[in-house]
């Protein structure tokens, strides 16, 4: 009898424990995973850098921002280089891009965009030898870097003839910043929110942002997400059209970019998206007119 009894308690436990575990609630999920991986670039001082395991910069702000507004798991960031942020996307090896990610027509045929949070121009990093640089026209002849997988190199080849520039093209940031430093190159041609970040981290090396000269169409960086999940994606937009309103924003730019707002007093209106702009760009397969 007492074996009878034991092993009617020990099906009721079992049971029991069926019943508990059905009755768990699922992970929750946010683009069709329990936990999300985000791909960041590293090698961008202000903007998205990492030094001894250590995040730091808008992107990275960008991203806490966005894991306090989800209610689901984050891994551990995944680098990623300039040229291998869609790609990265479409193999799903990673789920969000914050990378400094320029939304192009090109792009939004193949991923899905939320933003713009921050827009910028194209502009010229410079060093000692181009000290008294403060016109487009001053660059003339001179060799300006770009790296492999961004936008920047289309604008530049826009004024090879112009002013008589020559584009170099290296494999990332900090080869054309170490070719501006030992002075192979006389500029660096890239987004002007970058090269303040280079600018504030080299600054005992002599670097600086020519002020006030840009080319190519405005840059709108947006976080990249992989097609198919619009509701998701609405909601992120949502979320970001509600954040580029409030002082936190400020406050992000100011503390990750500090030498962008001292040198342009007006950089708020030049720099923050609008409602607008984050509609025309967000959750769609085309920016809309």
């Amino acid at each position: 009898m007492r074996g009878r009894v034991l092993g009617i308690a020990a099906a009721m436990t079992v049971l029991a424990g069926l019943a508990a575990c059905s009755s768990e609630e699922p992970e929750p999920e946010f683009l069709g995973v329990e936990r999300i991986t985000v791909a960041m670039h590293n090698d961008l001082p202000g903007v998205s850098y990492s030094s001894n395991y250590d995040r730091s910069g808008l992107d990275f702000l960008v991203l806490q921002h966005i894991q306090e507004e989800l209610d689901v798991a984050f891994s551990e960031p995944v680098d990623v280089s300039s040229g291998d942020r869609v790609t990265q996307l479409l193999e799903r090896k990673a789920d969000m891009t914050i990378a400094s990610f320029s939304i192009t027509a090109e792009r939004m045929d193949l991923i899905d965009f939320v933003g713009p949070y921050l827009k910028t121009r194209q502009g010229f990093l410079v060093g000692p030898q181009g000290a008294g640089a403060e016109r487009l026209s001053d660059l003339r002849g001179s060799r300006i870097c770009t790296w492999q997988g961004t936008t920047s190199r289309e604008a530049l080849e826009g004024i090879r003839k112009t002013v008589g520039a020559d584009p170099v093209t290296l494999t990332d940031a900090s080869d054309c910043i170490e070719q501006l430093i030992s002075g192979q190159v006389q500029a660096v041609s890239t987004d002007q929110a970058i090269l303040y970040g280079f600018a504030q981290r080299h600054e005992k090396d002599g670097l600086r942002v020519v002020p006030d000269v840009t080319i190519g169409a405005p840059q709108y960086y947006g976080i990249g997400l992989p097609k198919g999940h619009r509701a998701d994606c609405g909601k992120l937009e949502e979320w970001l059209k509600r954040h580029v309103g409030t002082s936190t924003w400020i406050r992000d730019v100011e503390t990750s970019l500090p030498t962008l707002p001292e040198e342009n007093p007006a950089w708020i209106s030049s720099h923050k998206p609008n409602s607008a702009e984050i509609e025309a760009r967000s959750c769609r397969d085309s920016i809309s007119p």
